[in-house]
């Protein structure tokens, strides 16, 4: 094989590899780019709430603390309990979750619907799919395949708070 061929296969292989980063950026005409924003490395990451490792894949959650702190989760379900249960709340800097239907990006806690579906079983156990909430076509795709009912964050507070034996009304008493 000539040189001629050899730089034109590297070439190739570069351009290749740069098509897979993808960017989540929005176009004015509603078309999503696409970029890896989840750090979370599936496989080897501990997750801050159970410590076992994060396996799941389009599930996930990141709580990052002002000091620069940052705690990994394996569901929005153990985002939630390690919430529930944080004393320093006031020093939360980001509380993110996965959106399911993206996989590969973070949104705020308040900007997702939490799908509860015994179809679609989430890491531990309580059936919660995080979906980004101004996504309406996805929110009718997936309540299509995995019918179920869709609850905001304070609504998968309280549910976790109830299942989990985490008191959040008091918590919240506290607070008020």
């Amino acid at each position: 094989m000539d040189h001629k061929a050899i730089i034109t296969i590297f070439v190739m292989g570069l351009i290749l590899l740069g098509g897979c980063n993808q960017a989540s950026e929005k176009n004015n005409d509603d078309v999503f780019r696409y970029t890896n924003s989840v750090d979370i490395e599936y496989g080897s990451d501990i997750c801050s709430y159970t410590n076992d490792v994060i396996e799941t894949v389009r599930y996930g959650g990141k709580i990052t603390m002002k000091d620069g702190t940052v705690h990994k989760f394996m569901s929005a379900e153990c985002v939630a309990g390690f919430y529930l249960e944080m004393d320093d709340k006031d020093e939360i800097e980001e509380m993110v979750i996965v959106d399911f239907a993206h996989g590969q990006q973070y949104l705020p806690v308040e900007d997702l619907v939490y799908l509860k579906s015994s179809l679609r079983p989430s890491p531990n156990g309580m059936s919660l799919t995080a979906i980004d909430n101004s996504n309406e076509k996805m929110k009718d795709y997936i309540y299509d395949a995995y019918p179920g009912e869709f609850h905001t964050w304070e609504e998968v507070l309280a549910m976790v708070s109830s299942e989990w034996s985490i008191n959040y009304d008091e918590m919240k008493a506290s607070v008020n």
